[in-house]
């Protein structure tokens, strides 16, 4: 169960954007919020280095914005940290497996590769407990949750939690389970249409089983199953066009794998088209 939301807050569109997105979904839950700004200590240039002025500068904007947030949100607990040092690394420390660690990021456009490094990508390889990202734009209104699928431990913590999202929001739980023939690796092999059908079978039978256990927790919760003939990470992102939340799983490998993510998760970030939460496989819903 998420018990604390904390939001990276830098004054900029992009966070404020995910400072709008966190205060709408505490609306509908318990738990406090954490608004923090971290004074990036790692980039010195001639137009830009800490100083104690700026560190001043940032403490006095961050104090004027938890009093507006105070102001217009009065029912909700919500205080506020500066912690100087690198952002990815600074936020991650605030995560566990109780908290939902909330960034905003730039619209998309023109090469990935420029987003591969982003704040919000660290944080989903750095953190221990789900990591929120929300892309700058208009937020979709629709309660819908779009989760990704495919029987693993990162993937069966995922529904868990994206269920629990739909179940506050009311939305419908939008199950997505993307499926691909086997390459061939001789010229020879051509699978035949009954090979074919068993396949569809099997992969239908994982959606099912992996969502038996969220169908008993939330008797009431719609869930609409969808087995897609295509890539994964595609699939979901089509899925997510028009839904209010998208949730895909992290295994939370360790050693050097550790700050990786997974080719389906890391496909999702770099494409974002809505708000998208990466959970990790222990964490608690």
């Amino acid at each position: 169960m998420i018990e604390r939301t904390i939001v990276g807050e830098d004054g900029s569109a992009k966070s404020n954007v995910a400072l709008v997105w966190a205060l709408g979904r505490a609306a509908f839950r318990r738990g406090s919020i954490v608004l923090v700004r971290i004074v990036d200590d790692t980039i010195m240039t001639g137009d830009y280095f800490v100083t104690e002025r700026t560190i001043d500068a940032a403490r006095v904007a961050l104090d004027s914005r938890l009093a507006d947030v105070r102001r217009r949100h009065p029912g909700l607990t919500i205080r506020s940290e500066l912690v100087q040092g690198d952002p990815s690394t600074e936020l991650a420390r605030f995560s566990e497996s109780t908290s939902l660690l909330v960034v905003g990021t730039r619209k998309r456009s023109g090469s990935r590769l420029r987003y591969a490094w982003s704040v919000g990508t660290r944080l989903a390889t750095k953190a221990t407990g789900p990591v929120a990202i929300i892309p700058e734009g208009d937020l979709s209104t629709s309660a819908d949750v779009v989760v990704g699928v495919d029987g693993s431990v990162g993937s069966m913590a995922a529904v868990q939690f994206a269920a629990a999202e739909a179940a506050h929001s009311g939305g419908v739980l939008r199950a997505i389970h993307a499926w691909q023939e086997p390459l061939a690796w001789q010229d020879a092999y051509a699978p035949g249409d009954e090979f074919l059908s068993s396949l569809e079978d099997s992969h239908r039978q994982l959606l099912d089983d992996s969502l038996m256990a969220v169908a008993a927790r939330y008797p009431d919760l719609v869930i609409d199953r969808q087995l897609v003939h295509g890539t994964p990470a595609w699939a979901l992102l089509d899925a997510a066009k028009d839904a209010g939340l998208l949730v895909v799983g992290n295994d939370g490998l360790s050693g050097v794998s550790r700050f990786l993510l997974g080719s389906v998760s890391h496909t999702v970030v770099l494409n974002i088209v809505s708000p998208t939460i990466v959970v990790r496989h222990d964490t608690d819903t």
